[in-house]
């Protein structure tokens, strides 16, 4: 957004967020935006106005996405009124002649990333169908994803511009689509032993400790027998449980992987594996690629693997 009342700033590094970064990813793994849907980008940052400011009226000359931090925002967007509180995500669009109403009583304070979009806009809805505002849910998966891209612009090296364009990528199609919630809600069609077998398993994922749950801990988590609970898994996934769960840690993995760019050693971490040499053994042995270059295939945009948990899913006909 800019302007002389604009204090611009960046975000942090990529330590932030990445619980929520790693849903995002995993809730789009089997509808990956169009790899050649390409961005030209020309800002991005934060701004503080302060209380009682306008910007504007102004004409867009490009997609512009915003997202309120702190303070009440008025957006008046061709003749449209938004009411836009904190939580807010906005798109501003070509064409379109759009004036802000800051706080009156506190400085407001927002993100912003401008955009065109280049190549591949024809995998997308037509932009008319586009909502020109979202109000998000608590545990949602854009600002993550927005604020990750802000970090990206900020490092500018060719590696992390490539890695921009996915990024912007997600973003858009969670704010088209709706699909925002970035919670670890349980399979809607598991068994609720199976949901509460895979609750352990995250929990002991994201111990300070990360440690790998046996099938005794599983069935007792989920109040059945082993035999019962190894059933419901081969019926569901095709496996049984301590594979599904150890294919669930690589899918996360994976998903980091491909949408951050935090080191090997803290996606292993991240993902539960408390050895990171371990962890790349057995995620070259699952995926037939080392993490690292998982990673350069999905910022390239090639296909990368599908995630092994899925396939066998789909495997199973489920």
């Amino acid at each position: 957004m800019g302007g002389s009342l604009a204090c611009i700033l960046t975000p942090g590094g990529p330590e932030w967020e990445w619980q929520g970064l790693a849903s995002a990813c995993r809730r789009i793994t089997s509808g990956m935006p169009d790899p050649g849907l390409r961005f030209g980008f020309s800002g991005s940052g934060l701004a503080t106005y302060p209380a009682g400011t306008t910007f504007g009226p102004r004409l867009n000359g490009n997609y512009e996405l915003v997202w309120i931090i702190s303070g009440e925002t008025v957006w008046e967007a061709d003749g449209v009124r938004v009411q836009a509180p904190p939580g807010t995500v906005l798109l501003a669009r070509p064409g379109m002649r759009d004036r802000f109403v800051w706080d009156p009583q506190r400085p407001t304070r927002h993100g912003y990333v401008h955009f065109e979009v280049l190549a591949g806009g024809a995998s997308l809805p037509p932009p008319a169908t586009w909502p020109l505002a979202r109000t998000l849910p608590e545990d949602d998966l854009l600002r993550p994803l927005l604020r990750h891209l802000g970090w990206l612009f900020r490092r500018g090296d060719e590696s992390a511009l490539a890695q921009a364009q996915r990024v912007l990528g997600l973003a858009l199609a969670a704010f088209i689509s709706g699909l925002t919630d970035a919670a670890e809600t349980a399979d809607p069609d598991a068994h609720p032993a199976v949901a509460r077998a895979l609750e352990l398993a995250r929990d002991c994922a994201e111990a300070e400790q990360p440690v790998s749950p046996t099938l005794g801990d599983l069935a007792r988590a989920a109040g059945v027998s082993k035999v019962h609970l190894t059933r419901l898994f081969h019926d569901r996934f095709g496996m049984p449980p301590v594979e599904a769960v150890r294919l669930a840690r690589l899918d996360r993995a994976a998903a980091l992987l491909a949408g951050t760019m935090l080191p090997v050693q803290a996606v292993a971490r991240a993902a539960g594996f408390a050895d990171p040499f371990h962890f790349s053994r057995i995620f070259r042995v699952t995926y037939g690629c080392p993490p690292s270059v998982y990673r350069q295939k999905a910022v390239a945009g090639e296909r990368v693997p599908m995630t092994p948990l899925v396939r066998s899913r789909r495997l199973a006909g489920g």
